[in-house]
Parts: structure tokens; sequence; C-alpha cells
């Protein structure tokens, strides 16, 4: 039994593959958008739609000619990590869950007192509070990631107890991450004594097998994921200490891995464990995906990648990098021609962000003792020949692309391979064939 799913619901694309062990690669993707409904706060979704929609992409993912389910040897799930599903005594949803962008943590934040003031307001325990406040708990008894609600439910299995791997239990604000142990006392020090903390699992730990009531066949491994950026990194081999990982999406992040924590870290770093090996990581998010996406609606609406690409090719030796500043999220031009093409406009931005990139992981390295020489990086853009060149031109250190575009379906596949089989090789047909083409 050599194939190994993976899901990876994303903040607006849900995603399935299928891994095969000797091809070395995704043999078959589909992908849907995953829903997020309008509030007053930025956006909410809901569990209920979102495990039918994992369902309907995994029938057509087994449907495929490519992918054999009798071969299937386990699937694991991964997902943003601060996104939070309540559930009741019974396992019954009991509330909405708020979109980890949106503005539900930071209206709670303040209500939670000055021992909070430094945890990220995206994290799940001021999604708790905001529920709590709103009203909205419900019958709640206890919570899980999306990630790990979707898992257990397709065990199709009732009875199956509660849990939260590490990974997505590093994005809550509940968890000791150097101890690697949840907080008992804090739900009750923010009012909350009414829920009680799921079980903590490690990443890559099969928590059953399937009933045959559900989707999948009879049977199939359900193992543990984790935080889509963590799953991304492991799928792309990045796994020992003094390794980063750069993941560029709707939030570029950037991960160093680490045997230990320092003793201080900065404002704007998070910490964690990572989905493997007992390691923990140093980890800092950028807005740089919204600001392209913002550019790219502005200068290329309509235009296909490959003309925006072609253009910005021939513009990238005309212009210097636009200064960016990613805690107030603002960009400076550089200095531009007075007949500026839009061409000159995006290849400016997109070189500031790599000089931004750059400086994040000089960042890193510095807060982590580390001397870092090679960065692996990932993402849809990695895919053009004119992003890679501007990204390795404005570093020093040597990078590694990622040619494969779904680097986190591959890497929640590979920690399913992982815990089935306690082995996962690096996939074979991982890296770009020249990295400073």
């Amino acid at each position: 039994m050599s194939l190994f799913l993976g899901v990876d619901i994303g903040t607006t694309r849900t995603k399935v593959g299928c891994y095969d062990v000797e091809a070395g690669r995704l043999i078959a993707l589909y992908s849907a958008p995953t829903e997020v409904s309008d509030d007053a706060w930025g956006g909410r979704r809901d569990a209920a739609r979102l495990t039918a929609a994992v369902a309907g992409l995994l029938r057509q993912l087994l449907d495929d000619p490519a992918v054999r389910p009798q071969a299937v040897a386990g699937i694991g799930v991964g997902s943003v990590g601060e996104e939070v599903v309540m559930l009741g005594a019974g396992g019954e949803v009991t509330a909405p869950v708020p979109a980890w962008f949106a503005g539900h943590g930071r209206e709670a934040k303040p209500h939670a007192g000055e021992a909070w003031a430094g945890v990220d307001d995206t994290f799940s325990v001021f999604k708790l509070l905001w529920l709590d406040r709103a009203g909205l708990l419900g019958g709640a008894r206890t919570f899980t990631s999306l990630a790990d609600f979707v898992a257990r439910d397709l065990l199709a299995d009732p009875s199956a107890p509660v849990f939260l791997n590490v990974s997505h239990a590093s994005r809550t604000g509940l968890l000791d991450v150097r101890a690697g142990t949840l907080d008992e006392a804090a739900l009750p020090s923010l009012g909350l004594s009414a829920l009680r903390l799921p079980a903590l699992t490690s990443s890559a730990t099969v928590v059953g097998h399937t009933s045959g009531a559900g989707v999948l066949p009879r049977g199939v491994a359900v193992v543990t994921g984790g935080h889509d950026h963590m799953c991304g990194a492991f799928g792309s081999g990045v796994r020992k200490p003094g390794d980063v990982y750069v993941s560029a999406g709707t939030s570029e992040a950037q991960v160093l891995l680490v045997d230990a924590l320092p003793e201080r870290v900065d404002a704007g770093i998070d910490v964690g464990v990572f989905v493997a090996g007992g390691l923990r990581y140093l980890h800092r998010a950028t807005p740089s995906g919204r600001f392209y996406q913002s550019w790219r609606r502005m200068l290329y609406a309509e235009q296909p990648d490959d003309v925006m690409w072609s253009e910005v090719d021939a513009a990238l030796d005309t212009v210097g990098p636009a200064g960016i500043d990613s805690d107030a999220r603002t960009v400076r031009p550089a200095a531009l021609p007075m007949d500026v093409t839009r061409a000159q406009a995006m290849a400016s931005l997109l070189k500031g962000l790599a000089v931004e990139a750059d400086a994040t992981t000089t960042r890193l390295g510095a807060l982590g003792g580390t001397r870092i020489a090679d960065v692996t990086v990932a993402g849809v853009a990695a895919g053009w020949a004119p992003w890679r060149r501007l990204r390795q031109d404005a570093t020093a250190r040597r990078l590694r692309f990622v040619a494969e575009p779904e680097a986190t379906v591959l890497g929640v596949a590979a920690l399913a391979r992982l815990g089935v089989t306690g082995a996962a090789d690096v996939p074979t047909r991982i890296l770009a064939k020249d990295p400073a083409s």
C-alpha cells in the first residue's frame, strides 16, 4: 500500500491530493473554495459545510483513474492553526468558526487582561473569548482545530475522542511551547471554566482507522497533521535544526527550526512545536501575499499571469526595490522614472518584498543563534522564473525553490506516511531544477 492522502484546508481554497510513494509525487489533486461567510468582524466558516466539501473532494479523488482506493494506507489533514470548532458533549458543533484572519480576536483581546498582551490576537484563545462574550458558545464543552475536526469526522465513528494536535495547539495561546503541554489554568482565568481542554496529541499520530461508514474505505489510518506552513516545510525536506522554510502565500510565513527556543523572543515572532522530530520553531509572518494581490489587482486586473511575469522579467533590471514596512503594512516606492510602466511598479514591489524576506531570515537566524546558509522557498510564485531570479538576487544565501505548488498537501500526506510507517522520505520531485533560473 503505497498511497497516502493529504487534505489542506487553506484560507481561500481546500485541496486534497494523493501522494504515490513509488512515483515520489502527487498523482492527483482536487480543490474547491474554502467557504467563508461575511460578518461584522471579517468572516466565519460553517464546520459542517466544510466537512461536506472535503468529503466531496475526496470522492472525486478516489474516482480518479490514477488513484487505487485499495492501496490507500493513510490520510492526514492540515489547516491554518487558529480556527477552532466548538463541540458539545455529544461531539456536535455548537458555534460558527471565526476565520483566522478576521477581527474577532482583535475585538476580544482587550477583555483578556494584561497577562495576554503579548499573545497574537489571531490566536484561538481570543476566538474562544469572543464567542463566549457574543453568547455563541451554546452547549460547547470542548473544542479542536479545524483540521482535527475534519480528521475526526473522516473516522466516521461518533465515539471517537476529541483531540488536538500539538502543531495547532501552538497557535491557540494555550500551549506551554517549551514544555509541550496545555495550560490547565488558562481557560478558567478567562472565565471559560465550562470548557475543558481536548486531548493533546503529537502530529503524525494515528488516531484511528476509518469505519467504512464515511467517504473513505474501511481501515484507512487517520493521522494528525498540523499547521499548514509546518506541513509544507516537512514535505519540502525542512526537518532539522537550522533549516529555514519560506511559504509564499496569502501571508508569507518564514520558519526557522531549532533544537531549543532562545530565552528571549522578539515581538512579532511566534514560537511553536514542529510537526516532527521534537523540534521547536521561530515563525514570522509578513503580509507579502496581500501586498502582491492588491498591486496585481491595481496594475494587472484581468491579465493572465504569463503576461504579467513576462513584463516584470523585462523590467527587473530597470528599477530598485521598494521599501517595505511589514509591521506598519506600508510600501515606500523606489525612485521610478517619470514615464513609469506598470511592470516597473510591480517589479519594484516584488524586489522590495525579496529584500524584506532576506532581512527576516537574518533576524530569525540571529534570534536562534544559527548561521543560515540555505533557505527552502515554496508557493505558487516559485513556479515562475522571474520571481525565483529576483528572490535569489536579493540574498547571498542559496535558495532551494520547491517546484511542487501544493507543498502543504504533499507535506500532510508525507506526515500520514510517517504516522503509518514510521518513516517518510523527502519526495523525489520537489525542487526546481535550476534554483537560480
